[in-house]
């Protein structure tokens, strides 16, 4: 999986969104969710997954995008993160690259 960093990330969802470059996905759940929309509405299936549901004090989250018989996954302490990860490496991935 390719790694970015947050500003990487933001740069290019926002591109997704066609969204303003001052919001971040990547620090706001309800607009990493609204990522998810997007790829949704391109023909993915999401989830989002608690990995660590019992837990007081362990945070792990999975982000899941597939399409056909694709998978793409990314894990991240912050759920935000997990989802920008997963989308991002899911459009890469897919043929479908942001500029």
């Amino acid at each position: 999986m390719t790694r970015y960093t947050v500003d990487e990330l933001d740069e290019r969802l926002c591109k997704l969104l066609n969204a303003d470059k001052e919001i971040s996905p990547c620090a706001d759940v309800n607009v990493a969710l609204k990522v998810a929309d997007a790829l949704e509405a391109k023909g993915y299936f999401f989830q989002l997954k608690d990995m660590c549901p019992k837990s007081m004090s362990d945070s792990l989250w999975r982000a899941v995008f597939s399409i056909n018989d694709a998978e793409f996954t990314a894990e991240s302490t912050i759920p935000a993160i997990a989802v920008c990860e997963a989308a991002a490496t899911a459009l890469d991935n897919n043929g479908s690259r942001l500029n």
